[in-house]
């Protein structure tokens, strides 16, 4: 019988799952992909240094830093980066109903658009990779649940009005503080009046830019800390529980084993 080739393409049907990425410097030799179908998932190459450039009916179009490429399922890829223009981009293979949010241009073709907030994009970004190249110890799912994050950054309108900016711009500020102060009790309310909006059209908001509602966004966050101090500290159970925002243990195991499919003990093996 003849072995099945192994492939990173799939088609899931459930919310996200991220097939593969990665990060690559280009600087030592010139770099071209071109794939004649496409593949069967969506694509993204980021530039976040250097340029390439992507070909389409035998014109060439730019791909500057700061900016990606996004191909769409089944439609041809050919891109490139010159061995001078020292590039190093991100990538990622995904599929999932949370790719709706990504509307094809008519006819087909690959998509350039420009990140505007490069920090935040990067910086989440490299967690998706860290966290996919470590899933056997942090579970898939925490991988997964960083795409939403980067396809609402950059679903964002680019020409946005003034008022949609201004509330852009405080929802990255809310995300920022929760980053920060992961470990103390969640105020939606507060947050909520930091966007001047009432809790239940904040927690609306929220959850459709980043995909999940902004407490089990908090709960992800801790969970995240907690494996990394379960897996390069002494700290025990309890401490790291404690260290998190957590007061009860019990709890805390209950939430953790939710998240990554193990007990913390797990990490210590």
């Amino acid at each position: 019988m003849a072995q099945r080739k192994f492939t990173t393409e799939k088609v899931f049907d459930g919310y996200m799952k991220v097939n593969s990425c990665g990060q690559q410097w280009l600087g030592d030799r010139d770099y071209t992909t071109i794939r004649e179908q496409g593949r069967v998932d969506f694509s993204i190459n980021y530039v976040n240094q250097g340029e390439g450039y992507y070909t389409l009916d035998g014109q060439n179009y730019p791909i500057p830093e700061g900016s990606l490429i996004l191909h769409f399922p089944k439609v041809r890829q050919h891109y490139s980066f010159k061995k001078e223009a020292n590039a190093q981009i991100l990538w990622a293979h995904f599929s999932g109903t949370a790719c709706n949010v990504l509307t094809p241009p008519e006819p087909m073709a690959p998509v350039v658009i420009p990140v505007r907030d490069r920090a935040q994009f990067e910086a989440i970004f490299e967690k998706m990779i860290a966290a996919h190249h470590n899933r056997m110890t942090v579970g898939e799912q925490l991988c997964d649940s960083y795409m939403p994050v980067l396809l609402a950054l950059i679903t964002q309108p680019a020409l946005p009005s003034p008022a949609a900016s201004n509330r852009n711009q405080q929802l990255e500020r809310v995300i920022s503080l929760m980053h920060i102060h992961y470990n103390r009790p969640i105020d939606i309310n507060a947050y909520a009046e930091a966007c001047h909006l009432s809790r239940d059209r904040f927690i609306r908001m929220f959850t459709a830019a980043v995909g999940i509602p902004p407490y089990r966004y908090q709960l992800k966050l801790r969970i995240q800390r907690a494996v990394e101090m379960l897996e390069s500290t002494s700290a025990t159970v309890s401490e790291c529980a404690e260290a998190v925002g957590f007061t009860d243990c019990a709890y805390f195991c209950r939430i953790f084993k939710k998240f990554t499919g193990h007990r913390p003990s797990f990490y210590r093996k």
